[in-house]
């Protein structure tokens, strides 16, 4: 009989991510930014990349947006009703095609999005 090592916290925490739901990432990762906010140390080295420069999507953010809406068949206004937006909003469709700045409301629900829609090996 095979002996199995047991699995880190990390691979435990890696599978959680993938069986969570978007809702629940989203709560997780609200939980995680109110931790830091109020000074746990333990977060504190675990901010997430900037996706925008300012009111502007960085082409880094742009192009994981593309692939993520591409994998999942999505157009901007499904995005946009995704995180809380009016379909007919055609901010994130004009960001992504002219480099259109952005509303930082959209920024902020984007930046949960791309998190909730990666996957856990994605850096």
């Amino acid at each position: 009989m095979p002996i199995t090592q047991k699995r880190t916290r990390l691979e435990k925490l890696q599978n959680s991510w993938t069986k969570a739901t978007a809702e629940e990432r989203v709560q997780f990762l609200t939980w995680l930014r109110q931790a830091d906010a109020s000074g746990d140390a333990s977060v504190r080295s675990l901010a997430v990349p900037p996706i925008a420069s300012g009111r502007y999507l960085l082409p880094s953010a742009i192009s994981r947006i593309r692939a993520i809406m591409a994998v999942r068949g999505l157009a901007p206004a499904d995005v946009m009703v995704e995180i809380g937006f009016d379909r007919n909003d055609p901010s994130l469709a004009r960001a992504l095609e002219e480099n259109a700045s952005l509303r930082l409301s959209l920024v902020a629900a984007l930046e949960s999005w791309l998190i909730a829609n990666s996957s856990p090996s994605a850096s």
